[in-house]
């Protein structure tokens, strides 16, 4: 806190709470969000902060804001604690109505990350049991709400005498939407001339300003019948403070009576206490209880009533004199920072993650279905249902029965070769799992062919002719689905929505691996995982590669707001008939936990690596093969290219990254590896591998990798792929989003073209930087193995 600032009330109370802590004998490090790098402990995005959180490896970690929580790790070994002192929906009811749900939904989600909760009052705790509660808290076994009041250092009693001076009221605050004081204002302007001449009204109020001191911003002109003085804007911390001592004599919490003001807190107040000023406030707030048991001030419930509280006080000048004794008594025996954490500090002796609820229990319950009116063809109706049940009984005796830990993937087609992203992860979870005993069959669009996994070996099986003549022609199911209204470019990705054969080819190989668990990878695969699981007996594991309706909008100019909703609608349905849903990066999970998917489903699982492809040598004639000359630097950028991002990426080392080197007198060239290039190269010095076995050697040969990317979603994998390979990296923040990684500490991460090039330059004349980052990367990646992350499924697999 910057006593030399206007400050929040927030900044107040963070500022107590670690010097109470500090003063506890604990080690406190601030952490604070701040986009412009500038800070060593200053994150801009959720992978920043989780950096900063590992990198300090507290034993708690204090969250002093809500709404930071959207940026806290899931599922964290570090217990957390959130203050919670205002209560923030109920605020947002008077200022914004329409984002009151969501924002109750989104401190549902939020809540399930924290191990306790602190609140200013006992009002609060009770108000906040019920979400505690909803949020997945066990509130048998243990109660994970503190009391840790508003405290306030004392100052000092007042030097002014009203007596001698005459009485000055303040009030002070920004002007809240909940907190209407104007007919208070106007009860004093109403007062006579010979009542208003002994005494002056001062607000402090308008609109934060936390730049500097001059860039303030005033409320709107007072009465210049009550004040010299008029309204004040809000001022630096240590002017407030020399006010108050120096002139003021009575502290002003008044407004009109609302649900908000019933929970509220007032860092004003205890300001005018400590600085040893009574306090004349509202009945209705939680304060109010103290000042009347400490005679601290004076407590009124109706515009009417102040002014003649004031004239009274006016008349008998004693009576103020004995109210500041017990105002300044009250502060310095009650209101010490260091006595009102004492619950927290007593916490903080045995700090403890929070016992949950069983995941299962905080998924919301099925709707029933209305039930179906009886009058109209019951008959059919009742003869539908019977062949329904009779064709789930064939089922079950033609493909269940045979239950035992295999694991069945579903999911699109063009994983062979596996030269892109999806390929890879899918591929190399599948050999992961069955390195680790689980049987694994892979079910694609091919109506021919299943492929099994056996430890890690691949081998193509064929689905025999009985079972592909089941459903209709795939000519004509593929004709049907290219009719609906799905974009061209992803139409493939939604092909189980009316290919009715990823259903039975499902049973098929889930029988023959005896499938506990159906993974369908993407969406619309779990269209016919469900009922196969019902006939299995398996359960149904959803992986979310992105965000895809978000990805979609990203990618696909042509979507249509309508297309947008129904593909959200699509995939938030399919997240909630899963049985778990796992997504690659926190970012995901928050994301669809925020509209709609059921938090108790929900689990992070990130991409990981082959770190054995990355033992090979780098591929030593790269500079012959593209006439590469010796003193050249080479940059890399791998992934599939006819992903429009890569592309766009392309585009940008042509357009932007090259000329700009050049000038600098480097001319640099670009491998650019992957399947699917352009058909002629955007630059000269841009040169296109195509399809390759293993980018392992590709990367060895660059100097660096640059990932100019501007778009995309869900996790980098082909930052993975530099990290294991041991290239420094620099890239923008959307290039490496998902990952953990910190500017400066394992990448360079800019947004600007001017600044990246600068980057560049420095990379490939400082050989201390680049091995450092290699170094920390390297680090990184080296926990990312695929054989580790298939035990993360089987952790998943084993809670359902």
């Amino acid at each position: 806190m910057a006593p030399h600032k206007v400050v929040t009330g927030n900044a107040i109370r963070a500022n107590q709470l670690a010097s109470s802590l500090k003063e506890a004998g604990h080690h406190v490090t601030h952490i604070w969000q701040d986009n412009s790098h500038q800070h060593d402990n200053a994150f801009s995005n959720r992978d920043e902060l989780r950096s900063l959180l590992v990198q300090h490896a507290a034993d708690v970690h204090l969250v002093t804001y809500w709404e930071l929580l959207d940026l806290m790790p899931f599922e964290s070994t570090v217990p957390l604690v959130l203050d919670f002192v205002a209560p923030r929906p109920l605020e947002q009811l008077y200022s914004d109505p329409s984002r009151v749900t969501h924002d109750l939904h989104r401190l549902h989600i939020n809540l399930g990350k924290v191990d306790l909760l602190l609140v200013g009052s006992a009002a609060q705790r009770e108000l906040m049991l019920v979400s505690m509660l909803t949020a997945g808290f066990d509130l048998r076994e243990y109660d994970p709400i503190r009391v840790v009041p508003l405290a306030a250092d004392f100052v000092g009693p007042p030097r002014s005498n009203p007596s001698k001076h005459g009485l000055t009221l303040v009030a002070g605050g920004v002007n809240w939407p909940w907190r209407n004081a104007q007919p208070y204002w106007d009860a004093i302007e109403a007062m006579d001339e010979t009542a208003t001449g002994k005494l002056k009204l001062v607000r402090f109020g308008g609109a934060y300003s936390l730049a500097d001191d001059t860039d303030k911003v005033a409320n709107e002109s007072a009465n210049e019948r009550l004040t010299e003085s008029g309204n004040r804007p809000l001022e630096a911390y240590s002017a407030f403070s020399e006010f108050l001592t120096g002139q003021a004599h009575i502290g002003l919490e008044l407004s009109e009576e609302n649900i908000e003001r019933r929970y509220s807190q007032s860092f004003r107040s205890l300001e005018f206490l400590s600085h040893g000023i009574p306090v004349i406030c509202n009945g209705c707030l939680p304060m109010a209880s103290a000042i009347r048991k400490h005679d601290a001030g004076w407590v009124i419930d109706r515009p009417e009533e102040l002014p003649v509280l004031l004239r009274e006080i006016l008349h008998q000048p004693d009576s103020w004199w004995q109210k500041a004794l017990n105002a300044q008594r009250f502060a310095y025996e009650n209101l010490k920072p260091s006595r009102a954490s004492q619950p927290l500090m007593e916490w903080l002796q045995r700090p403890l993650k929070a016992p949950r609820l069983p995941r299962k229990v905080l998924e919301a319950p099925a709707l029933l279905s209305p039930p179906t009116p009886v009058r109209v063809r019951r008959m059919a109706l009742m003869t539908a249902d019977q062949v329904r049940r009779r064709l789930f009984l064939l089922q079950k005796k033609l493909f269940g029965g045979r239950k035992a830990d295999g694991v069945v993937f579903v999911t699109r087609g063009d994983l062979f070769p596996a030269d892109h992203g999806a390929a890879v992860k899918i591929i190399e979870t599948a050999r992961g799992l069955s390195r680790l005993g689980r049987p694994v069959g892979l079910v694609t669009d091919d109506r021919r062919h299943w492929w099994a996994f056996d430890d890690g070996e691949i081998e193509q099986r064929r689905i025999p002719l009985w079972l592909r003549m089941l459903t209709w022609p795939s000519a004509w199911i593929k004709l049907k689905h290219y009719s609906l209204d799905i974009p061209q470019s992803n139409a493939f990705l939604y092909l189980p929505m009316t290919d009715g054969s990823f259903f039975w080819r499902t049973l098929y190989v889930g029988r023959k691996v005896g499938a506990a668990i159906i993974q369908a990878e993407f969406p619309a695969y779990v269209r016919p995982s469900v009922p196969a699981g019902h006939v299995l007996d398996a359960r149904v594991v959803l992986v979310e590669h992105n965000v895809e309706y978000l990805r979609l909008r990203a990618q696909v100019p042509e979507l249509t707001e309508a297309q947008f909703e129904r593909y959200k609608s699509i995939e938030i349905d399919m997240a909630n008939k899963a049985d778990a849903v796992i997504c690659v990066s926190d970012n995901d999970r928050q994301q669809l936990a925020v509209d709609g998917v059921d938090t108790g489903r929900l689990y992070t699982i990130p991409h990981g690596v082959d770190l054995e492809q990355f033992e090979q040598p780098a591929y030593a004639d790269v500079r012959a093969r593209f006439g590469i000359p010796a003193d050249a630097p080479i940059l890399v950028y791998h992934g599939t290219f006819s992903y429009a991002p890569n592309l766009e990426a392309l585009q940008v080392f042509a357009n932007e990254l090259l000329p700009r080197l050049e000038k600098l007198g480097l001319n640099c060239h670009v491998l650019a590896v992957g399947r699917e290039p352009p058909a002629s190269s955007p630059h000269p010095r841009i040169h296109l591998t195509g399809s390759v076995a293993s980018v392992a050697p590709w990367l060895k040969a660059a100097d660096m990798a640059v990932v100019p990317l501007l778009d995309g979603g869900g996790t980098r994998m082909k930052i993975i792929d530099c990290f294991a390979a041991g290239i420094p990296v620099i890239s923008t923040s959307k290039g490496i989003e998902g990952i953990p990684a910190r500017h400066d500490v394992h990448a360079l991460i800019i947004d600007d073209w001017d600044a990246m090039v600068k980057g560049i330059q420095e990379l490939l004349s400082n050989q201390a930087l680049r091995d450092r980052l290699a170094r920390t990367s390297s680090d990184m990646a080296s926990q990312l193995d695929w054989k580790s992350i298939a035990a993360e499924y089987i952790k998943v697999f084993e809670t359902l």
